[in-house]
């Protein structure tokens, strides 16, 4: 998407320089200015900063075409960018343990849970606002009605529970930094062979990585991913969502690049003409030396890299110094010869 919008800049560019080179002196100089002055004006029509004036009708047409396009373009990013920033806060007001506390709503917490007195006692939430949950179902419930229906506004509970609980509800999530207040224990009888056994499995589990997979096996929310990865693509803006103003931008530069095309062919063979006709060779010797098709490539090139001013100087000076030599030639005049 971004290439795309890259080269159409470059490419819009370069067509406005093509239409205001002969009449614009602002696109015209060295060929290192030129360059310079192209990729300038193509990427800082972005911000609408571009420096550079358009003089002729159909640099202007381009311009006006690919400023609304760019409008649209980053009134749809920034819309898209906000969207995704605020969409998170609008949903709940919830965002970690520190909202949690200057809040008044319920908070819901597992019967059993160290939660509870974690809440209380660490986190000086008075116990009026814990509600006791026994089940997955409870969690899902309370939360769906929220602390205004009579619901909680969030669950605290311990980690592996809180994953268990996503892996199966999509429409939650953890909100805010995780925390550690305590580690799992197991208790064995004094110098039971137990003890030792299960701290080497445990310590071999984690090295190995098998106690990783076991988790990314039961507790990965593979299903939510997907649904979220799948909404995130549905509300992605791509190029098929521009599709259609890069194709009307496309198509109002080719048709400029048509008009102009004709007019420099236009004018090229009228100038042409004038200056064949004011070429001081023989009628003979003026029809053998016909111009080679190289030839005729390098002057249509040069003509177009002249100033539209100059050509209409030149061919204007043509056509004045040709009706003044037509009226001062001796053999156009008329008259009678008599014998004496």
């Amino acid at each position: 998407m971004w290439g795309i919008m890259g080269l159409f800049f470059l490419f819009v560019g370069a067509v406005v320089w093509i239409l205001e080179h002969r009449r614009n002196a602002e696109f015209r100089g060295r060929p290192r200015k030129q360059l310079i002055t192209i990729w300038w004006f193509s990427f800082s029509t972005m911000f609408f900063a571009h420096r550079e004036n358009t003089v002729s009708t159909l640099g202007r047409f381009v311009l006006l075409v690919w400023l609304f396009v760019v409008l649209i373009l980053t009134q749809s990013y920034t819309a898209s960018l906000t969207s995704m920033l605020t969409v998170q806060q609008l949903s709940t007001g919830i965002q970690g343990l520190d909202s949690l506390r200057s809040s008044s709503d319920p908070i819901g917490y597992q019967v059993g849970s160290f939660a509870r007195n974690y809440l209380i006692e660490e986190l000086d939430i008075p116990e009026s606002r814990l509600v006791q949950l026994d089940t997955p179902e409870d969690y899902a419930r309370m939360l769906d009605l929220g602390p205004k229906k009579g619901g909680v506004v969030a669950v605290v509970d311990e980690l592996p529970y809180i994953e268990s609980f996503l892996s199966n509800n999509c429409k939650f999530q953890i909100v805010g930094q995780e925390f550690t207040k305590s580690g799992w224990g197991f208790a064995f009888p004094r110098d039971s062979p137990l003890a030792m056994d299960l701290s080497t499995a445990i310590l071999t589990l984690s090295e190995n990585g098998d106690l990783q997979r076991i988790h990314d096996k039961w507790l990965t929310r593979t299903s939510c991913d997907t649904q979220g990865e799948t909404e995130i693509d549905s509300n992605r803006l791509s190029i098929g969502s521009f599709s259609g103003l890069f194709l009307i931008c496309g198509v109002a530069c080719i048709i400029a690049l048509l008009i102009f095309a004709l007019r420099i062919l236009c004018q090229y063979s009228k100038y042409s003409k004038v200056v064949e006709e004011n070429v001081e060779l023989p009628v003979m010797e003026r029809s053998v030396k016909r111009p080679t098709r190289l030839t005729s490539i390098k002057d249509l090139l040069s003509f177009v890299d002249k100033k539209e001013e100059e050509i209409k100087s030149v061919m204007k000076r043509k056509s004045s110094e040709k009706d003044k030599s037509h009226r001062t030639d001796p053999c156009s005049e008329g008259g009678s010869v008599s014998p004496t």
